[in-house]
């Protein structure tokens, strides 16, 4: 398994991948419109061909800088075989040599799964998003501060990648 940055090429796999993944995936167009945004990272899990990816984009809450993950899909052949895991330590690694403290998501209420997967890796619900989806669905927001690391095998950050911690509550 290796994780590498995405490239525009990657993007019939990526919306393949989506497609295969979740009931109401992105178009196409929507996906393509991240590779166009500078403040945007996205991840390939490949094993030879891409089998996963992470998109996030750079943002601010409350004057911390975050990485708001949008997207994070497997391909239903390659799930439980570690890609989601090998991209969200990449995501984290980034995070941590550009000294941003913080990761956020949203998860449907629905998704079991996936809100247990990020629980493992450390994120904790911050809030419940009532009617967050276009179709009135709920969502659990979710954060990991990277000053509470999980054991995703990455080294200790140095003195100098320390975050600090978030200067006020929401």
């Amino acid at each position: 398994m290796h994780v590498r940055l995405g490239r525009r090429t990657d993007l019939p796999a990526i919306a393949a991948i989506e497609a295969a993944s979740f009931s109401h995936p992105w178009p196409s167009a929507r996906l393509a419109a991240y590779f166009d945004h500078e403040g945007t990272v996205v991840l390939v899990a490949e094993e030879g061909s891409p089998t996963g990816f992470l998109i996030a984009c750079r943002e601010r809450a409350a004057d911390v800088p975050m990485l708001h993950i949008h997207d994070l899909a497997v391909a239903p052949p390659h799930r439980r075989r570690g890609a989601a895991s090998a991209l969200l330590a990449e995501l984290i690694r980034i995070a941590a040599a550009e000294g941003i403290p913080l990761l956020r998501l949203e998860v449907r209420i629905t998704n079991e799964g996936a809100r247990r997967f990020y629980e493992r890796h450390g994120f904790r619900v911050i809030r419940h998003l009532r009617r967050y989806y276009e179709d009135g669905g709920a969502a659990f927001q979710m954060e990991f501060e990277l000053g509470a690391r999980p054991n995703l095998g990455l080294p200790a950050p140095t003195r100098t990648q320390r975050a600090s911690p978030r200067s006020s509550p929401r």
